[in-house]
């Protein structure tokens, strides 16, 4: 089998030490209160689609600290107050945006809303205004990497908690079934939010990026781990803040966010990723204590198979009955 990192049955016990720190418990309870005293000024613009069975919606909320999330927000035909329908939440890639309507059709075919949302200053609508005390590498890795208060992910973290309180203000939706899922980035998104907020019924992390932080920095072939390494290459080349700054990734580690999910957790992995490497992906998997399944892609690189969207469907489905 063609493989990048070490072999599947050593992954499949790869379950290296936890890096999170005696606050991180704290900081992200301060960090949550926080957010909850912001009212999200929620705006719902209705969007003209050629599909008569769906209604659609440019979205605007209230972020973290300032930012403006903008989304789709979908729902199937006669979802109303008296006709409840569940939601699935989307978060994107790196560098990439809320997508195209579209690709949500699989969704919104079987009688489930849909939010999609862009990550703050990436490739969408929405804008980054936070304030960082110092430069870093080109990208969003390194923002405010030597204060955890200040990190970029901080933000889109909560933004991304957020999405759930949008939906949850909707008076269509049934709170009780909110799936969220997300590939590369929005897997690692995924992770987070699944363990940062209890409301989520399933959690879909799609190769997921941010995990087990220093690993991927030794491992990556290609992809935004780099950032990381040009960070030290270029601004700290004898490594003088090296414990700062994975003492701030350790905040946002999806390997120390995975034992806080309870929900149940379908992942994926391509076994010859050179973006988000496997043992990465399964430092995070084998820490999952909650109800759980992987599958495994032996041939692909940081991608899946369209097969995989209907396991997806059909997981979700499970899920929501």
């Amino acid at each position: 089998m063609p493989n990048v990192d070490i072999k599947l049955s050593e992954l499949k016990k790869y379950k290296p030490d936890l890096t999170q720190k005696a606050d991180f418990e704290a900081f992200w309870r301060e960090t949550l209160e926080e957010s909850s005293r912001q009212p999200l000024n929620s705006e719902l613009i209705p969007h003209s689609y050629p599909v008569s069975q769906i209604k659609a919606f440019n979205i605007y909320y209230d972020g973290f600290r300032g930012s403006r999330i903008n989304g789709w927000y979908l729902l199937p035909n006669g979802a109303d107050k008296d006709h409840k329908v569940p939601i699935i939440i989307y978060y994107h890639g790196y560098t990439k945006n809320k997508g195209y309507i579209v690709d949500y059709l699989k969704w919104l075919i079987q009688g489930y809303a849909v939010l999609a949302v862009d990550v703050r200053g990436q490739g969408g609508k929405t804008a980054d205004p936070a304030v960082y005390s110092r430069g870093g590498i080109a990208g969003w890795m390194t923002k405010g990497i030597l204060d955890k208060y200040q990190y970029y992910y901080r933000n889109v973290f909560v933004d991304c908690v957020r999405a759930i309180d949008f939906a949850c203000e909707r008076e269509e939706i049934d709170t009780e079934k909110i799936g969220i899922y997300g590939f590369s980035q929005g897997g690692g998104i995924t992770l987070a939010v699944a363990a940062l907020d209890k409301r989520p019924k399933f959690a879909i992390p799609i190769e997921p990026y941010l995990c087990n932080f220093r690993r991927g920095g030794e491992v990556y072939q290609e992809g935004p781990y780099g950032e990381i390494s040009d960070y030290f290459r270029i601004l700290d080349p004898e490594m003088q803040t090296e414990e700062d700054v994975f003492d701030t990734l350790s905040y946002f580690d999806g390997m120390n966010m995975a034992s806080r999910i309870k929900c149940p957790v379908l992942m994926a992995v391509g076994l010859v990723d050179k973006t988000c490497p496997p043992s990465t992906v399964f430092a995070a998997y084998n820490h999952l204590e909650c109800e759980k399944q992987i599958k495994i892609y032996h041939h692909h690189d940081h991608e899946v198979p369209s097969y995989h969207e209907e396991v997806m469907i059909e997981f979700v489905k499970k899920q929501f009955e």
